[in-house]
């Protein structure tokens, strides 16, 4: 499978197909509201009520085209964590066939 990277500093919301966002360890999504709609992020809201939010990644299909994956970070995430998360996410998209991701690290305010 061939990876290739784009960096863009602005995008449209409209745009994007899949997204990938980071959170924290309670899957606080408050910080996204900027990165998504209204109507997604009252959708993932309702949804994460019922989400196991022990696992570290979590995936919302949104409609046939369009998913949203929440990452979540520890504050103490060890090398082997990320990895492991990593694995979880490569697995997914080896198993689509999509090929549009979308990474958006801003939620996890690294500068």
């Amino acid at each position: 499978m061939t990876i290739q990277i784009n960096y863009k500093s602005n995008i449209s919301k409209k745009s994007l197909s899949n997204l990938i966002l980071f959170v924290d360890e309670k899957f606080d999504i408050s910080s996204l509201k900027k990165h998504i709609s209204n109507s997604e992020y009252s959708y993932i809201s309702d949804l994460l009520k019922n989400s196991d939010l022990k696992k570290n990644l979590l995936i919302f299909e949104i409609n046939s085209k369009k998913k949203i994956f929440l990452a979540s970070i520890k504050k103490d995430i060890k090398p082997s964590d990320i990895e492991s998360l990593g694995a979880k996410f490569h697995e997914f998209i080896n198993y689509n066939s999509k090929n549009d991701y979308f990474v958006n690290s801003d939620p996890l305010g690294v500068k």
